[in-house]
């Protein structure tokens, strides 16, 4: 089965979750390419996609949400899966506060999302996210380090590649 992971990253660590989850998906068998979701090409040219954005300022990526706009009526003629990827993945949103991730989900019809943490090296930071990360609101929750749980971003992964390879077989 022909898989697309489209990402948006702004510093690197999104990017490598998407490689990390296209490397599972291709041991399992399937046809794999990453893209950024800006670059990605034509949807209609895979059968299921997996599409993930980092989150700043609490939101997905600008690329991110464009690729989920601009492909909603093929994305949802086809199995979808969506992450996050942010130094606050651990902690839930407000209920009555719906994210980015819930969203598109919704939209597209999604099999299933996910919400990982993130990395952040401050020192890579552009100069708006090194002030915005002095805010003493947000001192605490971005903290420098890698919050990125490769177990649990494999298990899923191997999740999505089973769900693929069931699929194939109907």
């Amino acid at each position: 089965m022909s898989v697309l992971v489209a990402f948006a990253s702004r510093y690197g660590a999104t990017r490598q979750i998407a490689q990390q989850i296209g490397a599972v998906l291709s041991v399992a068998g399937h046809d794999v390419r990453v893209r950024p979701a800006a670059a990605a090409g034509d949807v209609r040219d895979h059968d299921a996609v997996v599409l993930g954005s980092s989150v700043y300022r609490g939101h997905w990526m600008e690329q991110a949400t464009a690729f989920a706009e601009q492909h909603r009526a093929t994305l949802v003629d086809r199995p979808v899966w969506l992450f996050s990827s942010g130094m606050l993945a651990d902690s839930p949103p407000p209920t009555d506060a719906p994210t980015d991730l819930d969203r598109y989900a919704e939209m597209l019809g999604a099999r299933d999302r996910a919400a990982f943490g993130g990395a952040l090296v401050v020192r890579r930071l552009d100069l708006l996210d090194q002030v915005l990360r002095l805010a003493p609101s947000r001192r605490r929750v971005l903290r420098s380090g890698d919050l990125r749980d490769w177990v649990d971003i494999d298990h899923w992964a191997h999740q999505i590649a089973a769900e693929l390879s069931a699929s194939t077989l109907a």
